[in-house]
């Protein structure tokens, strides 16, 4: 019995049509307006106090935008209190004087529970005169909810009377969960 081994059988595409013919089927009873009216009935949600639905844009810095204007001297530092409730994000500080001995402004914030501190240095203006400003530092300051914020100026003329004015803008960001 020697029989010859039947030629191989192509293929069928048959199960690969069914298979396709079966997807297009459930993508479009799952994307049907019906379906989807469905679903969302399904979908309950509750704001409750333990954890609330959240009806703001709550990151956008423009809702709680924050800016002060502190006088610090060579013998006393200027100080912000921080609300209890919020934290302060402090992107951008802008020191001048109109001495020519102060050095830069220190800025002591107290973050995560850690006191920090961030120094930005005055440099002479370019135009004619005695005026001096920080120089362009990008800062990220995060202050603690509750916390004091000091700005103090170091100079080298401990007798230096100049008037210093220091500028800081940032947010506030909820420290509610």
């Amino acid at each position: 019995m020697n029989e010859s081994p039947s030629p191989r059988r192509p293929s069928s595409t048959r199960p690969v049509l069914l298979g396709v013919i079966g997807a297009v089927a459930v993508l479009s009873l799952g994307l049907s307006p019906t379906v989807r009216g469905a679903a969302a009935a399904l979908v309950q949600v509750t704001n409750g106090a333990a954890n609330p639905v959240m009806t703001k844009a709550v990151d956008d810095p423009a809702r709680s935008a924050f800016g002060a204007r502190v006088y610090p001297s060579v013998r006393s530092a200027a100080s912000i209190q921080v609300p209890a409730n919020k934290y302060l994000v402090i992107d951008t500080v802008i020191g001048f004087t109109n001495g020519t001995t102060v050095t830069d402004v220190q800025i002591g914030a107290q973050t995560a529970g850690t006191p920090t501190g961030t120094l930005i240095p005055f440099a002479l203006a370019a135009r004619p005169g005695s005026w001096l400003f920080t120089v362009p530092t990008p800062v990220r300051i995060v202050a603690d909810p509750g916390s004091t914020l000091y700005v103090s100026v170091d100079d080298t003329n401990f007798n230096d009377f100049a008037g210093i004015n220091v500028d800081i803008k940032g947010y506030y960001v909820d420290a509610t969960p």
